[in-house]
């Protein structure tokens, strides 16, 4: 009798839409791919034509002046035109913006359409996020949510491998950047919208959850901000060392790389363990990622060895959030709080602004410097959190 109890158990918690859930965790990945590859085609194509260190860490912070504009906006536009049509619009748009790159390479063009692009991957992180995490059964949720970031970073560590066969300096690169947005849209067609209880108003706007949750907020800004110096400044950083650029490519996709193998086991863990302690466990870890990445930088297996972990860490950080804020928050709450992570994304996405200055005293040492210090505010505001004893007592399993 127990057996027949557990199966049925077993049974309910399985989610009853599971093509729904493949589905957009395969739009989402495929998509990742042309994203991986677009900062660091930018940035090289830029820095050929004589761009500045400041110009070019504009280029790369458009994409959160956009995030940042664009995300208050999402909720509504997704209770207007539901979740599915609104992902698939926003795939379109950056798929138009590939062929826009190519079409008008001027520097000042690629300003407007680097905010165009950033605008449609607002909406589709904060949709897809929101969608995924409405799907994902309680009991799994790390995992699945670490199964979807598995996913997107396999597409976001092939991008700077794909830079090696498509090249930067002819229309190849940027045609398949949009090729591979398109096939990306394809399976949101063979799904049907989520049942998310929209209509029934939310406790809260994406503004005030980071005064509610502001430990979980620094950690979007510290995952947005370091992925976003990397693809701006990693190459920037490398040929000051001394490495030439298919060695960079191939390290700043080890960076990626390392959430694939850390993803799914942290996943576990957030479904067994306290979230919170698991969030300063994993910051502290990523500091001492980030000096010893720096500290050996002219070792090359172990500097390869150090970027793979750093990048596992990071990604595992902001899996180990969203799996906190899909136990906590439904419907339109979940919504607000994945728009108020997507504004946070973008505020993170501004960083190469200050990198780009940084890189004027320190060089190519800024990035280490500007990693170091949201690193270090995130786990400030992580042990803040576990002081409080409300915090520091919940448990999400």
């Amino acid at each position: 009798m127990s057996d027949s109890t557990g199966e049925k158990k077993l049974s309910s918690e399985r989610p009853s839409n599971l093509k729904d859930l493949i589905a957009v965790i395969s739009c989402v990945s495929i998509a990742g791919i042309s994203m991986g590859f677009t900062l660091p085609l930018m940035t090289i194509s830029l820095d050929r034509d004589g761009s500045s260190g400041s110009f070019i860490g504009l280029i790369g912070s458009m994409l959160g002046i956009a995030i940042v504009l664009f995300s208050p906006f999402v909720p509504a536009c997704i209770s207007y035109l539901g979740m599915r049509k609104f992902v698939i619009i926003c795939m379109i748009g950056e798929t138009l913006m590939f062929v826009c790159l190519f079409l008008f390479p001027d520097p000042v063009a690629w300003v407007i359409i680097r905010f165009v692009m950033g605008m449609a991957v607002a909406g589709i992180f904060i949709g897809s996020e929101s969608w995924i995490n409405h799907l994902a059964i309680s009991s799994h949720r790390g995992r699945i949510l670490a199964l979807f970031n598995i996913s997107l970073g396999l597409g976001f560590a092939s991008g700077p491998l794909l830079l090696i066969m498509t090249g930067t300096d002819s229309w190849l690169p940027y045609i398949t950047g949009a090729c591979i947005c398109f096939f990306a849209t394809l399976p949101l067609l063979v799904v049907k919208d989520p049942e998310m209880d929209l209509e029934t108003p939310g406790s809260f706007n994406q503004f005030s959850f980071i005064l509610i949750a502001p430990a979980y907020c620094a950690a979007v800004v510290l995952a947005s901000g370091t992925e976003t110096l990397m693809g701006t400044f990693f190459h920037y950083y490398g040929s000051r060392v001394g490495y030439a650029q298919p060695q960079m490519h191939v390290m700043l996709t080890l960076f990626f790389l390392g959430g694939l193998v850390f993803q799914y086991p942290i996943g576990w863990l957030a479904d067994h363990m306290n979230i919170p302690r698991l969030l300063l466990i994993l910051g502290l870890v990523c500091i001492a990622c980030i000096i010893l990445t720096f500290q050996f930088s002219h070792i090359i297996f172990l500097f390869k060895f150090l970027l793979f972990c750093w990048g596992g860490i990071l990604t595992s950080i902001y899996n180990t959030v969203l799996t906190a804020v899909g136990h906590e928050y439904k419907g339109a709450d979940l919504i607000a709080a994945n728009a108020a992570f997507g504004f946070l994304w973008g505020i993170g996405g501004l960083m190469p602004l200050i990198g780009g200055q940084a890189t004027q005293a320190y060089q190519g040492n800024a990035l280490i410097y500007v990693s170091l210090a949201l690193t270090l505010l995130f786990v400030i505001l992580m042990a803040g959190s576990l002081i409080n004893s409300k915090v520091g007592k919940k448990n999400y399993n």
